[in-house]
This record gives C-alpha cells, structure tokens and sequence, in this order.
C-alpha cells in the first residue's frame, strides 16, 4: 500500500512520519515545512491510539446524528493504520483499509474557513464546513475526492460556464445553483449542492454529469440515493465512505 499512497500522490521522496521514530519535529520541518506540531505529535502515537484519537476527533468535528456516528464506528472498524506522511510539497494523513486508502489533507483553520465562505456567495451546509475542520480535501484511492478549498474555484467555474443545457429531468437547471465540491477522478462528473433543494434548512446534493448534461432527479425521493442525490453533505460522506 506504501507504493500505492506514493504513486497516488506523485511523490517520490515522501517520508512516512509515524514509522520514523528517531525523527525529531525539527527535522521533519526541514524536509516537509508544511507539517505541524500536532500531526507530528500524532505520527508519534502508538497505532491503536493514534486510530482512536483520529476517530474521536472525527465524531467531535461535526454535528451529532447517530446514524453519522455509528457510520463513523463501522469506517474506523475496517481502518488498520492512520500515518501521517509528508514531503516538502506537503502533508497528509492516510487511512489504510485491507483493500484500499483514503488520503486527508491539513484542516483548515477556523479563519480558514470564514475566508472560504467570504469567497462565495452560496449558502453551504454547515457540516460541509465541519468537515473541512478534518480535511481539507479528502479522497479514496487514486480518486479526485472531495476537493480542497484552493480547488473550489476552478470547479466552479468549470461547472457553471458550461457550455449548453443541464437539466434535471426535463427541467433546466440554473448553473449558477450548482455549487460542487467532490469530482470523480478523470471525469466531468460533480457531486454538487444544489440551493434550489433545500430540506431542513440546508442545501441538498446532487451528481452533475456535465457530459451527459444532467442532474441526479432528487424529487424521485424513494430513490433518491440510488441517484446519488442526499439531502445532506454527512449522507453523501457516509456513502462515499462505504459504498462507492
């Protein structure tokens, strides 16, 4: 899997911090600057540990929902090691599963994420941005994943300068709308928060396919998520965790 973690990263020089224990924060520093006090600290930890504290801090970041929790449990349960790796473009935490991996990015900061949501006139759920307070960008495998604030931009307005008609069923859809925040690796394919969905509040999401020229059809509510549409960010993740 280390092979597998390096390629997907495209790093030839990356160090993994949690098996070098002689390694001191000032020498990690040097060869990964972007690396903090804590996560090094965190590579310091002994395995089952560090997987509990990551897990912990995984259910404290975001709204409680039991289900949300227990989806938690179920993720962490099949996790074998969380490291933290690094090099000096930067660092990362990754989540090792028997069959696959999961790659976190820094956190942002609390002003982080007010300067996000300062970028954009959009109204994004709130445990959107939780989230962003455990990874900022966040994928599975070789995947694009959920994408970094830095990322955002350019999504937007790949999306919204679309070229043509997106439609949900046979509606026109205003792409101006779409807000996305995960890509399909190597495809025009979005999952994206739709403000003309709104349920308890908050924005649903839906799958944009810009090739196909379409949205998921959430108003099929008993198949909503065999559409890939949820009425909130923390279904899509639990999905995205475990069924994708």
């Amino acid at each position: 899997m280390r092979d597998s973690i390096a390629t997907c990263l495209g790093e030839s020089d990356l160090v993994f911090f949690h098996e070098k224990e002689e390694l001191s924060f000032e020498e990690a520093k040097k060869g990964c600057p972007q690396i903090s006090k804590g996560w090094f600290e965190l590579s310091k930890l002994q395995p089952p540990v560090r997987l509990e504290f990551i897990r912990d801090y995984w259910i404290n970041a975001v709204p409680y929902f039991p289900h949300v929790y227990a989806a938690f449990d179920r993720f962490f349960s099949q996790v074998e090691e969380i490291g933290i790796v690094g090099s000096k473009r930067g660092v990362y935490m990754t989540y090792t599963l028997k069959t696959t991996f999961f790659i976190g990015g820094i956190p942002l900061s609390d002003e982080g994420i007010e300067t996000l949501k300062g970028q954009f006139d959009f109204p994004f759920p709130k445990d959107y941005l939780h989230f962003f307070r455990i990874h900022n960008g966040f994928a599975k495998g070789k995947d694009t994943g959920i994408l970094p604030a830095e990322a955002l931009p350019d999504a937007c307005k790949n999306v919204r300068s679309r070229e043509g008609i997106i439609r949900c069923g046979q509606e026109v859809v205003d792409l101006q709308e779409l807000f996305p925040f995960y890509r399909s690796f190597g495809l025009d394919v979005y999952q994206c928060f739709y403000q003309n969905w709104y349920v308890d509040g908050q924005v649903g999401n839906v799958l944009c396919s810009l090739a196909e020229g379409k949205i998921s059809d959430f108003r099929t509510r008993e198949k909503g998520e065999e559409y890939l549409a949820f009425t909130n960010f923390l279904d899509w993740l639990i999905f995205y965790l475990e069924g994708l």
